[in-house]
């Protein structure tokens, strides 16, 4: 559901934002959740410039831009999967499926 995506990312990206706001400017955590918050702006930046004339439907009505939809969709899940790696990596956070799903394979992976 496109509408739902880019509602959700929009909340995502206020969380962010507000909680990188929380923290002090040298604070690596402060530089992961910006770095964040910068994926969902360019998710919906692309996404915008697609659909600026038209609501989002259902995926099956968009025609040429559900692949832009879908594409844009992959890179910030991919994105997000790298900042969430280096958190787990750098505070030892142990994350659980779905959320782990986006997580980037490890080279000995089978996946």
């Amino acid at each position: 559901m496109p509408r739902e995506c880019v509602e959700s990312v929009l909340r995502i990206r206020v969380l962010l934002v507000r909680e990188a706001g929380r923290l002090d400017d040298g604070n690596e955590l402060r530089r992961v959740l910006r770095n964040m918050a910068g994926s969902c702006r360019l998710f919906l930046d692309r996404v915008a410039s697609h659909q600026a004339d038209q609501p989002l439907g259902p995926v099956a009505a968009w025609g040429f831009d559900s692949w832009v939809f879908n594409q844009a969709l992959g890179e910030f899940r991919g994105q997000l999967g790298v900042y969430l790696q280096d958190l787990v990596d750098r505070y030892g956070l142990k994350l659980t499926d779905p959320l782990a799903g986006i997580l980037p394979p490890t080279p000995d992976s089978t996946k």
